[in-house]
């Protein structure tokens, strides 16, 4: 489901190298820090006041629209990104930016193209094209290696967080009708001023790729997510949301993204969302790439974006775009193993983590799925983000066992046109 689009990068002007060395140091220990401090577990609820999330009209902020034509010649300057093809209820969203040098200036912008389903791949024939749009500024670009002053922001940081599925750079509502991406800062805060930074987080329509609206972020963003009818940032002025981070959730509705949100603090990682909800943890969601720590169950709480806490789900290891987890069946049974197992990587660890039971919670229905022995993984499917589960077990042609579900309806698994996976 991911795409990296790889071109030669222009080789960046001299100017753009002109860094001072303490500077560039006090940039690489924050980097180090950042590093160590989102992969922490956090305890306690945030009591500081709440810094709301400044809101502007779309002024600062340019969407126009591309030919099939124009998209093709874009192509020749497409810079290396990593967001995986979003699903939607229309086809699949390619997000790529455009870097063109234009005499002694680099200009950046970025390329969003929905393209009919089944059409996509490496390179999508264009004419499978829906339609595009071109977006300044360019979509934030936490593997833009060529940084410039300019873009060597202390958001590039946090560039592990916002690669997520569920939570980062870009995502699409659960039932495929908008999405969300969030842009290059455009005002930039080094050294350690965080609230300096300003950053624009649009909203698109799914089936035009007009622009819905847009809001102007003060401070780091560390996770971002739409429900079908709201749009969560989770900013704060550290690395990490609680402490001295501060940690602020400010939720916008669809309908008024230039009014005022309503706010929540919180000192837990806003790491997914469901069609009505968002989800918390105590935990980064980067917490987890390692392999002796990547299967350690930790705690969804689900609230509404009113704030309301609705419940609490133990044993989670897994988050899915759209609104379902996987957890493990018995999760006292997987907390204590994770204390047995604590920095072990070896074949029975492994082995033993295998043979646990796991379940897919479906946090839009209710429903469960048991997973024991299977895997699960994010699709597009006809109504927008989905889920494919696929079981070891053959079924009586000998290929296995699949369904899949749709954020978009009442849950119940779907056995028919699973010929739409073939190439996933």
């Amino acid at each position: 489901m991911r795409h990296t689009t790889h071109t030669t990068k222009p080789t960046p002007m001299s100017s753009m190298h002109r860094h001072r060395s303490g500077l560039a140091a006090s940039r690489a220990a924050r980097a180090l820090v950042a590093a160590l401090l989102v992969s922490l577990p956090l305890s306690g609820c945030g009591s500081s006041a709440p810094k709301t999330a400044a809101t502007t009209p779309s002024e600062g902020v340019s969407v126009t629209p591309l030919s099939a034509h124009q998209v093709e010649s874009e192509r020749n300057h497409f810079d290396v990104i990593d967001i995986g093809d979003l699903p939607t209820r229309y086809g699949t969203v390619r997000v790529d930016n455009s870097q063109v040098s234009s005499g002694a200036k680099l200009e950046r912008a970025a390329v969003v193209t929905s393209y009919k389903p089944g059409s996509t791949g490496h390179k999508p024939d264009i004419k499978g094209m829906q339609w595009a749009s071109r977006i300044e500024p360019a979509v934030f670009d936490h593997e833009y290696k060529y940084s410039s002053d300019d873009w060597s922001t202390t958001q590039k940081n946090t560039f592990h967080l916002l690669e997520q599925e569920s939570s980062g750079v870009g995502v699409v509502s659960p039932d495929g009708q908008h999405i969300s991406l969030i842009l290059q800062p455009h005002r930039t805060a080094h050294d350690d001023d965080f609230s300096a930074q300003r950053t624009y987080v649009v909203v698109l329509s799914a089936e035009t790729g007009t622009l819905e609206g847009s809001v102007e972020v003060s401070g780091l963003i560390l996770g971002r997510v739409l429900t079908n009818d709201s749009l969560a940032i989770q900013t704060a002025q550290n690395y990490y949301p609680g402490a001295e981070g501060r940690g602020v959730i400010s939720v916008y509705p669809l309908s008024n993204l230039a009014g005022k949100p309503s706010t929540i603090s919180s000192d837990h990682w806003l790491i997914g969302a469901s069609r009505d909800s968002l989800l918390l943890s105590p935990y980064s969601p980067t917490a987890g790439n390692d392999w002796s720590t990547r299967l350690r169950p930790f705690t969804v709480t689900q609230m509404g974006t009113d704030g309301t806490m609705r419940r609490t789900i133990t044993g989670v290891n897994r988050v899915y775009p759209g609104g379902w987890l996987q957890r493990f069946s018995d999760p006292s049974a997987a907390a204590t193993l994770a204390a047995s197992t604590a920095g072990k990587d070896d074949d029975q660890t492994q082995a033993a983590w295998k043979a646990m039971p796991t379940q897919i919670v479906d946090l839009n229905s209710g429903s469960t799925h048991d997973l024991t022995g299977g895997r699960a993984e994010s699709v597009g499917v006809p109504t927008g983000p989905g889920l494919l589960i696929s079981h070891e077990a053959a079924d009586g042609n000998g290929s296995p066992q699949q369904f899949w579900l749709s954020a978009d309806d009442d849950g119940h698994p779907h056995t028919e046109n699973l010929e739409q996976f073939e190439n996933n």
